[in-house]
């Protein structure tokens, strides 16, 4: 009874009175069962519960130009080492939950019912690759993944539905740079570029990674997001458009989505939504604003050294200047002006220097993707990082998709029936997060 009464305190003070008497319902079916089965036999199973608080929200959109319609999965699924090597996080949960074959089933039927366009995995185990690739294949996805690198176990991966899709362009990014202090990280993303089968003409760029986990090293995840928009800016380029004496670009629609290990308060959060941030005078290396007390050195003028060629805008500046030389078209073979290290191939740097027209350490950092976010992240949860919270998300460019549908996220006061993941019902650590695009071809 102590439990229903801090959930109704915490459902009060979110002044949703609604909410409050639908949660004190299902909590006094859930949880006083458990506790007093004697009371009950006919008590609604998690499942259930679930399904009640994560209802899908359907919005409405009209246009009067071919469109395409596209659902997308984002998912950290939990990789198996990772769980058994940090066990003591998972003490409360059943010891057959946390069983691989177990959650391995959970997780295909959580697939199968999602019955998405578009998958997109963290925290995929390398030796689980035959399964994964074998079943979604089965189910008619082809799919890319990159791990980690060095001696990482686990990585992302995308899988995408064969009949609607086809693959014009793939890109895995590593964030370990060499001799790069703030890129010296295992951390990986993807950026694919697919093709509407019914629309060839058209692209969609689709992204995911898994930012760095640490709390205290926000620098890093600076310098990780910004290295991947100038992957999924060059990727995203489809030309430009003149306005006056300027070459504004354009870009295909994007979708980035992931396990950032960000919350919405945090600066970078910020520079993803808001598209600029002044890092220059915030406290190294967590974010914060800087003050008299705090005794910590600024960020300074340099998160990223010019020799990778990233410009403050999160463009590549050798990529830049092909673009100018070819009349701002997009060029195929672009990568190959990318300086930035990849261990699976041979950098060729084909241009020897940058013009001085693009921007580097001036401590500030730019995009030019207008990124939204699917969710209303102030109330929304997605895993349990000491409490509840959202790291989880899915942006993309509201300038040329449409959100029409979304499965809800839960806020904190309905995550305390959880209790802990994974359980008989979630395979994961970490909520699915499910949304459905409508791309209007103007």
């Amino acid at each position: 009874m102590v439990f229903v009464f801090f959930l109704s305190l915490l459902c009060i003070l979110q002044k949703n009175l609604i909410k409050y008497v639908c949660c004190i319902v299902y909590v006094q079916l859930l949880i006083l069962p458990a506790v007093f089965p004697q009371q009950s036999c006919t008590s609604p199973n998690m499942k259930d519960y679930i399904n009640y608080v994560r209802p899908f929200v359907h919005h409405r959109h009209d246009t009067k130009y071919r469109s395409f319609n596209f659902s997308l999965l984002s998912y950290n699924i939990l990789a198996q080492e990772l769980l058994e090597k940090n066990a003591f996080l998972y003490d409360w949960s059943d010891v057959q939950v946390l069983n691989w074959d177990y959650r391995r089933q959970l997780l295909l039927n959580e697939i199968k019912q999602f019955n998405a366009d578009i998958i997109c995995f963290q925290e995929v185990q390398e030796s689980h690759l035959n399964w994964f690739f074998k079943k979604l294949s089965d189910l008619g996805y082809n799919g890319v993944y990159k791990k980690r690198t060095r001696f990482h176990c686990d990585g992302c991966a995308i899988f995408y539905r064969n009949e609607k899709f086809t693959l014009k362009e793939k890109v895995t990014v590593e964030y370990n740079q060499p001799g790069v202090d703030v890129l010296d990280r295992d951390n990986v993303g993807i950026v694919l570029r697919l093709s509407p089968r019914k629309n060839e003409t058209e692209n969609i760029i689709i992204s995911t990674t898994h930012i760095l986990y640490n709390k205290k090293r926000h620098d890093i995840k600076l310098a990780q997001v910004h290295l991947l928009l100038a992957e999924i800016e060059r990727v995203a380029y489809k030309g430009s458009r003149k306005v006056g004496d300027d070459n504004i670009p354009e870009y295909h629609p994007i979708i980035l989505t992931g396990d950032f290990n960000l919350e919405p308060n945090t600066a970078v959060y910020d520079f993803l939504i808001n598209g600029a941030l002044s890092y220059s005078n915030l406290q190294k290396p967590t974010l914060w604003s800087q003050n008299s007390q705090s005794g910590r050195c600024n960020m300074g003028n340099e998160l990223i050294p010019k020799s990778l060629g990233i410009t403050e805008y999160s463009q590549h500046s050798d990529i830049l200047e092909l673009r100018k030389i070819n009349n701002h078209k997009r060029q195929i073979n672009d990568s190959l002006y990318s300086k930035l290290h990849h261990s699976e191939r041979k950098n060729e740097q084909l241009l020897s220097s940058s013009s001085s027209e693009f921007k580097f350490g001036s401590g500030n950092v730019y995009h030019n993707l207008k990124l939204s976010s699917v969710y209303n992240n102030n109330i929304s949860c997605s895993t349990y990082h000491d409490q509840w919270t959202i790291v989880d998300y899915i942006f993309y460019t509201n300038t040329n998709l449409k959100l029409i549908t979304y499965m809800k996220l839960p806020n904190v006061a309905e995550c305390q029936p959880i209790l802990t993941m994974p359980n008989r019902v979630s395979p994961s650590d970490h909520l699915p997060l499910f949304a459905k695009f409508i791309y209007q071809i103007k």
